[in-house]
């Protein structure tokens, strides 16, 4: 290596430079160059040190740009919470347009209730839930379209045979509806149709997914009312059929913690 040359091309003067390398090698205790005339040549110490320095830069390089990506959100991990019937169309749709935009992001779905989704984004185990729930004070929401009801009957019921049912209907049946815990919207709206109709359900047995409450009834173990979503679910021993005059809906709600500053939820929520 010519000094003078080197000297140059790092825009320094030539004795700086010299002076540069004696301080490096004073600091590391070992000679890095064989000194010739004007001319420098690396030691074997000064070969591994280079080696080992230029390592050292392109690592250091790959963290920067890998803290930048983080910080965009580009990369790093989220947990999505969610209910039953939100897997059915609203999340596989998420996630897909998600990834596209996001690839290198690991997602991680937990399914469970509405309350218990809750209490996971207070304590930070989850980062954003679907839920039918209202957002309570601290929550960050966005509401989804919401959706008809339907009644879930076994294929043999007397009422089956009616294109559409009303709830007035229903006071003798056995209900199978979702708990508080599960999914208090859906659970009120439910029980709110029930009393305009004149009645309470008698019976109830609570549940917590779809696929129980339509796996019961395929049983012959009550009747169900659900969102119209899960007709995807439909099966064997089960008929759905509407509810007549009804105007209920309801929704699915996206909540995140409003102090939640993850660059990885700020992009998941851009796609909701």
């Amino acid at each position: 290596m010519h000094v003078r040359r080197a000297a140059e091309r790092l825009h320094i003067a030539q004795p700086a430079l010299t002076q540069n390398i004696q301080q490096l090698e004073s600091e590391l205790g070992v000679e890095l160059f064989h000194r010739e005339s004007r001319h420098l040549r690396l030691t074997e110490a000064g070969q591994i040190f280079l080696a080992e320095a230029e390592q050292s830069l392109r690592q250091f390089d790959h963290a920067q740009k890998s803290a930048q990506r983080a910080a965009r959100g580009e990369v790093g991990k989220i947990v999505l919470g969610f209910q039953s019937t939100a897997g059915l169309s609203v999340v596989p749709n998420l996630l897909q347009n998600f990834r596209t935009e996001f690839p290198e992001v690991e997602v991680t779905l937990i399914e469970s209730g509405s309350t218990a989704q809750k209490r996971a984004l207070r304590s930070g185990e989850i980062d954003i839930g679907l839920v039918y729930a209202l957002p309570d004070a601290g929550f960050a929401y966005r509401e989804l379209e919401p959706e008809s009801l339907v009644i879930a009957l076994p294929e043999d019921h007397p009422l089956a045979a009616k294109d559409s049912v009303a709830i007035a209907e229903l006071p003798q049946e056995a209900f199978i509806l979702s708990s508080n815990s599960a999914a208090e919207v859906l659970r009120h709206a439910v029980m709110t149709e029930c009393a305009d109709a004149g009645f309470q359900p008698k019976r109830v047995q609570e549940i917590t997914t779809v696929q129980t409450a339509l796996g019961l009834v395929s049983a012959r173990f009550g009747i169900s009312i659900l969102p119209a979503s899960v007709q995807v679910l439909l099966r064997r021993g089960v008929i759905l059929r509407p509810i007549r005059d009804s105007r209920i809906q309801v929704g699915l709600t996206f909540l995140w913690m409003k102090d939640n500053r993850s660059p990885v939820l700020a992009n998941l929520v851009k796609c909701l």
